[in-house]
């Protein structure tokens, strides 16, 4: 009878544990590793930088003061004694001579730059030519001077005659020429000797006493209150 009523008690007890274990709100012990759903993953965000266009100010423009520059007056030193002339060739009369050492004011120069127009102590204008002297600065940017007209060379320079008298060893040459324009008198040479100065309307020259037996040379060139022309030239064969 005891026996009965432990296999009943026992049996009781395991009833109540299986109701126990299906009663509402209770979790089996097997049942902690069932799937759970996934946490929520809130995904990345991505900035997105929009620059919009806009317009840019424009610079403004600010004067800026013109900066001086100091201006280098022009000057030559002379590195010889030198000739001072009307104009700008040996051509031009001389107006002054002017001692090596001595700094002058330059005022222009000639086209091709070979020449320097200064102005002298009496204030005079006149022209130094460049192997005579040292510039201060670059006279590339001078004016052009001005010079006084030249007479233009002797025109039409020939022989017109001759008479060589070889029994008596004379020999007489006669010459004719014209005129170039703007002189105010001819000088005629003979082997660079002047035989003669004529006024500007005469164009005709007889030399009854040329050398004999040598080749003889004359030259003619026309004369103005600046200076001279270029010389013409005739050379003429020896009477024999």
């Amino acid at each position: 009878m005891k026996a009965r009523r432990d296999i009943s008690l026992a049996s009781a007890i395991l009833i109540i544990s299986i109701l126990a274990c299906n009663m509402p709100g209770s979790t089996p012990a097997e049942n902690t590793n069932e799937d759970v759903p996934p946490a929520q993953i809130t995904p990345e965000v991505t900035y997105v930088v929009v620059v919009e266009n806009t317009s840019t100010p424009a610079p403004t423009d600010t004067p800026i003061p013109p900066t001086a520059t100091e201006q280098i007056p022009a000057e030559i030193t002379l590195t010889k004694n030198s000739n001072c002339r009307v104009g700008p060739s040996a051509f031009y009369n001389v107006v002054d001579q002017i001692a090596s050492g001595k700094e002058m004011p330059v005022i222009g120069r000639s086209e091709d730059s070979e020449w320097w127009q200064i102005v002298n102590d009496t204030g005079r204008e006149c022209w130094i030519f460049f192997e005579n002297a040292t510039p201060n600065t670059d006279f590339s940017s001078l004016s052009i001077g001005e010079a006084p007209p030249l007479p233009g060379i002797p025109l039409n320079f020939f022989v017109t005659d001759q008479q060589c008298l070889s029994a008596q060893k004379k020999f007489s040459v006669t010459l004719s020429w014209s005129s170039g324009g703007g002189e105010t008198a001819f000088r005629l040479y003979r082997d660079g000797n002047r035989v003669g100065e004529f006024k500007p309307t005469r164009f005709v020259y007889k030399d009854p006493a040329a050398p004999y037996n040598k080749v003889v040379t004359y030259e003619i060139e026309a004369v103005n209150e600046n200076g001279t022309s270029e010389k013409a030239i005739q050379i003429i064969p020896a009477c024999k």
